[in-house]
């Protein structure tokens, strides 16, 4: 009986993982990132919000509510500005005002490292979430994602590992068949 639960808890989360597997692919193939339980990892591509976090480094978000922005806060949102097209584009709030046609909050930006105020206000629909916190390993993590877009690292990382496991799973069936 305890033998039947494990082996149904264990295809459980099997099958939840591959689920979300699937569910990460989907993410990353439309460019955006996967979140779980409403917080998502990213990887900073730029010095723009130096000196909280810069190139390199991994952070946190989490999905936030209309009334939960306000002034100093930092957001993920997905840009307006032509140069990034639609990118997510990390940048502390300055100022919020509100759009008297629509009554919604309109979020005006500025990265930490930068003179100047984003020339694109953000709309509540485009924000992703709000920084949480810099992860402690983010650096490593952000250095070996740059290796696996290297071609060769992913052939390493990546291919042969599956290619091992195909021919282990041959080498196996070619002993069974020998010995029926």
């Amino acid at each position: 009986m305890i033998k039947r639960v494990l082996l149904w808890i264990g295809n459980f989360i099997f099958v939840a993982l591959i689920l979300y597997l699937c569910y990460f692919i989907i993410q990353a193939a439309k460019n955006d990132a996967p979140d779980i339980f409403g917080y998502r990892m990213l990887r900073v591509l730029s010095d723009s919000m130096e000196p909280a976090f810069g190139h390199g480094d991994c952070i946190l978000i989490k999905e936030t509510g209309r009334g939960e922005l306000e002034i100093g806060d930092i957001i993920t949102f997905r840009s307006s500005d032509p140069a990034l097209e639609g990118a997510l584009n990390t940048h502390r709030i300055v100022d919020v005002a509100v759009d008297y046609t629509t009554g919604e909050s309109i979020y005006y930006t500025k990265g930490d490292g930068n003179y100047w105020v984003d020339d694109y206000p953000v709309g509540y629909e485009d924000i992703v979430g709000k920084y949480v916190r810099t992860l402690p390993f983010g650096k490593s993590f952000s250095a070996f994602l740059e290796k696996l877009a290297d071609r060769n690292y992913y052939f390493a990382i990546v291919i042969i590992p599956i290619l091992l496991c195909f021919l282990s799973t041959v080498v196996q069936l070619v002993r069974e068949i020998r010995k029926k």
